[in-house]
């Protein structure tokens, strides 16, 4: 797909008109016209522009497809055992994205994190077995099988299993945050 069916369709997406994104980049209506009808080349400063007012990263527009599909198979998965702690296995693609989803088995009263807990981005985390107790500041809630739970992880947060048995769950981190300790077999 060229650079200007790309603009068009993420414009056409977000209900923007080519007035509207005239008027935000300072380019004309008839240049950007042009532009996603193929008719006329546009310089890296005016794709800078049309980029940052759709809110679109700019590579986006001149990657042909932005990353292959990665599969991980579940007898592949990367494992890795945190020291004095749960072991992790990676279900996402192993490096280079922007999403990390995690697969944890935490051990009966273990708490991962602490009041200074911090990272950049979000979490979400998903309950596959046993409860897990979340706080952040005054919010604090137990997560039952099925239940999950949608956060933005730069501020100070923990998880903890609150069962006498293990607890399995999910976590997705955006950025991705998880650097392996010991990795086992």
């Amino acid at each position: 797909m060229s650079i200007g069916n790309k603009i068009r369709n993420y414009r056409q997406q977000i209900n923007m008109n080519i007035s509207k994104l005239a008027k935000e980049t300072g380019l004309s209506c008839g240049f950007i016209s042009q532009v996603e009808n193929d008719k006329v080349s546009l310089s890296l400063e005016s794709l800078k522009k049309i980029s940052f007012a759709l809110n679109i990263p700019i590579k986006n527009f001149v990657e042909d497809q932005l990353f292959k599909p990665e599969l991980v198979r579940k007898d592949f998965r990367p494992k890795i055992k945190l020291a004095q702690g749960p072991e992790v296995e990676v279900l996402s693609a192993a490096f280079g994205r922007q999403l990390q989803v995690l697969m944890v088995n935490l051990p009966s009263g273990y708490q991962a994190g602490n009041s200074t807990h911090t990272h950049d981005g979000e979490e979400f985390i998903t309950v596959l077995i046993g409860k897990v107790k979340i706080t952040q500041g005054d919010f604090s809630s137990t997560l039952e099988v099925g239940d999950s739970i949608h956060l933005d992880s730069t501020y100070p947060h923990l998880c903890q299993n609150v069962d006498d048995t293990p607890a399995k769950i999910i976590i997705a981190l955006t950025p991705p945050t998880l650097l392996p300790i010991c990795k086992i077999d």
